[in-house]
């Protein structure tokens, strides 16, 4: 296994060993490690899944969470091959005080293959 696979595994606090043909799945990853992933090289400011918004679209609205007191995790991809990058599939928000703020998540997510919008949090998901 290479170093950058061994690296990136500590990162997503997983083991590549689920993967279909060569990426894993994670979850619950943080802004914090999002925005690490970015500058280390992991993946790409313009980098998206299927229909999803842009890697720094994700970080945009997670920071965007913050100031609403909010938290976003998100779910995605890590590529086996070195040659590839980190994609998000997947956003949930909890700890959402305002609904407007709701509005916004659902304009951010528009175009999502499944969103679920509850008082407890707030998730969408790219196919």
């Amino acid at each position: 296994m290479s170093e950058y696979v061994e690296r990136l595994e500590q990162i997503l606090g997983t083991t590549i060993t689920k993967y279909t043909p060569n990426a894993i799945k994670f979850s619950n990853l943080s802004l914090d490690v999002l925005e690490y992933l970015l500058a280390q090289g992991y993946t790409k400011a313009d980098n998206y899944y299927n229909a999803s918004p842009t890697i720094a679209r994700f970080i945009e609205f997670g920071r965007r969470c913050v100031e609403m007191g909010a938290m976003a995790t998100f779910d995605g991809v890590g590529f086996k091959n070195e040659d590839s990058d980190v994609a998000i599939d997947a956003i949930k928000v909890v700890g959402v005080k305002d609904l407007d703020f709701v509005g916004e998540f659902i304009k951010f997510v528009q175009g999502c293959d499944e969103i679920e919008v509850s008082s407890e949090y707030l998730f969408a998901w790219w196919d």
